[in-house]
Order: structure tokens, then sequence, then C-alpha cells
């Protein structure tokens, strides 16, 4: 099979350190090649991969950076897109996977090859114009997202999937809880800090704060850490995450948004720590309460579930992490439905096709 994966430009792929959706593409293409397709990675200049790259840009550009003085972010993302595109129209692929939200969806409306959009972002209904414009299949990450997404064209949710033997297994974990992700007000930083305090345990904070979270870092975060109870490591790289992930006796994941999957609560399960979560969006979908963690309602049960925490088999949280969220399974997924969109657009061309 002759695959397009258009990737955002926000981040390299795979990331150099926070990247959820890059970290995915460069899972699913990776493992694409290895079993054999032909697969073309349109992303930064700086990615690395097993796939022939396309890179409109030598870098990655942040979303929200500025490059002499002008925001070229959403630039170098569009442009991204129209070069897939472009190559597809001249038949180079059989399908486009498109990662890289409104501008592949914008830009794959006319597309005569067909596209799979996977859902990395919540659904924003100011979008829905373009959506209505969409003739092609799309996919959500769990059926929590998929229930606020339009429903023509969407086909079954696809879970993440990561690397799991790449993650070591944290038998004897340090005894700190762990906050992952980025401070920005909905991913709940100040939850967690709250819910550490309250049960008396030490909180590491990592992970970063974009520029249009600085103020919400600033003013509620950063007061808040002592370098005792409350220690921040700042953005971490893939190994630096493993290690804080292993060692972690619980990851605290507060969201209070309609988080599409949070890629981060598998991996802690990779490691065998346990994953405390608000019960929000995916959340339910993705922790096995009693198995690979708790869901909970609100501060009060973060703090009684980290009173708990040392209940959980660790060997049976990463024991459910293989079985549910290899990359195997999420690309075995992935190849079943390009070959149904595929299989069903040949059929709509058939349909189409003059008599006599």
């Amino acid at each position: 099979m002759r695959i397009a994966q258009l990737a955002p430009t926000f981040e390299r792929v795979p990331p150099a350190t926070y990247g959820g959706t890059e970290l995915v593409v460069s899972l699913v293409t990776e493992e694409l090649v290895r079993r054999g397709h032909r697969v073309t990675l349109y992303a930064s200049g700086d990615s690395e991969t097993a796939a022939e790259l396309r890179s409109i840009t030598p870098r990655a550009v942040r979303y929200g950076e500025i490059v002499d003085g002008v925001r070229h972010a959403e630039y170098f993302q569009l442009v991204n897109a129209q070069a897939c595109f472009v190559d597809a129209e001249a038949g180079e692929f059989d399908i486009v996977h498109n990662h890289a939200g409104l501008e592949g969806l914008v830009l794959g409306a006319t597309s005569t090859t067909p596209v799979l959009t996977t859902n990395h972002n919540p659904y924003l209904p100011a979008t829905r114009p373009a959506w209505d414009a969409y003739p092609w299949a799309h996919n959500s990450l769990s059926a929590a997202s998929a229930a606020t997404f339009p429903t023509a064209g969407a086909v079954a949710p696809i879970l993440h999937g990561i690397d799991v033997e790449s993650f070591p297994f944290g038998e004897r974990p340090a005894g700190d809880l762990l906050f992952l992700g980025r401070f920005s007000p909905e991913k709940g930083a100040d939850r967690a800090i709250e819910a550490a305090r309250l049960a008396g345990r030490r909180l590491v904070l990592a992970g970063k704060a974009d520029a249009v979270d600085a103020a919400h870092f600033a003013e509620v975060i950063e007061p808040q850490i002592d370098g005792d109870l409350i220690r921040y490591v700042g953005e971490v790289d893939g190994a630096q995450k493993r290690r804080l992930l292993a060692d972690a006796r619980a990851l605290l994941f507060p969201i209070e948004w309609d988080e599409p999957f949070g890629l981060v609560m598998i991996e802690a399960m990779a490691c065998g720590t346990p994953v405390i979560g608000l019960r929000r969006a995916s959340v339910p979908e993705v922790v096995d309460p009693g198995v690979t963690g708790f869901v909970v309602d609100d501060v009060e049960g973060l703090v009684r579930a980290i009173d708990h925490a040392d209940g959980i088999d660790r060997r049976a949280c990463r024991r459910r992490a293989e079985e549910r969220f290899g990359v195997g399974r999420m690309v075995d997924d992935y190849e079943r439905t390009f070959a149904e969109v595929i299989e069903s657009a040949a059929g709509e061309r058939e349909v189409r096709q003059p008599v006599g």
C-alpha cells in the first residue's frame, strides 16, 4: 500500500520532548514501513524516519512561536498539507492519513485520493463548515471523543498504542507522585498540587509551558513549587520521561477538558505505574479501576485514591498495557481501516461510472 502520513509541523517526528500526536505519527509510520508499505512522511525537516521524508521547513516551529516577528507555525502547517495533497493528486498514494487537523481536513475535501483523518484534537463547533465539505473518513481516539464529532464519514475509534517494551518496568518506585504534561489550565497541574498537599505526598511536576500558558504557570503553578513537597523538573525528553514514570508511585491525571485520549496514561501503565484520573472524556475508557488505577470525581477522590495506589499490582498493570495498548494492535486497526476506506472509495467510483 502507498501511504502518505501527513504530520503536524509544530514538533519534529518523533518529538524530542513533548508531542503526543507526533509520537503516534512516528510509531504508526515506522510500523507501516516495517510491514512493507511504501510510506511518505510529510513533517518538519528535523524529523527522523525510515519512510521517505518530505519537508517544507527545516525544523519544527511550535504553535504560537514567533519567528522574525511573525507567527509562522500555522503557515508551515498549511503549506505542509498542501504539498502532501499536490503529490496525492499526482497519483502517488493509495491513501492520505491526515494527522494535521483542520489544515489537512480543508485541503483533503477536494482530494481524489482517499483520506483518513485522525482526530487528535477536540471537535470545535466553529469548524462545522469544514466538516460539512469533507467527504472522506475520520476516526477518533476514544468513544467519548467520537461522540462529539460529526457522524458523516466516522469510522470506529482507534485507541492509541505505544511501544510498551521501550518503557522500563518500575518494580520499586521511589514513592513520589507525578504530573507529566502541559502546564495549561485544562491539564490540571494545580489540582494535582492540591491533592498531593492534602495527601501529604511529594509531587514531581514535569512538562512544558507554551507561550499561551506562561501566565497560568507563573501565577498559579510556580508560586507553589517549593523544591521539597512540590518539585519542578521542567520539560523532559524520552529517556527522562521513562525514568520519571517508572519511579512514580502514581501518575495524577486531573484533566478538566475533553481530552481525546491522553497518551501519558498508557505510558505510565507500561511502567506498571497506576493512573489516578478525573472522570472526564476518555479517562474511564483507558483506566481499568483497581487494575491500572482509579477514576474519581474530584480532588477529594484523588486524595483517597493516592492512599490506595500501593494496592495496585504493578505487574498486572504492565500486562494490561501490553494487552490493550501495544503499537501492533494500533497499526492493525489502521491497516484494516485504510483498506476499508480505499475499498469504499473504489466502490463509489464504480457506481459513478457511465453505462455503455
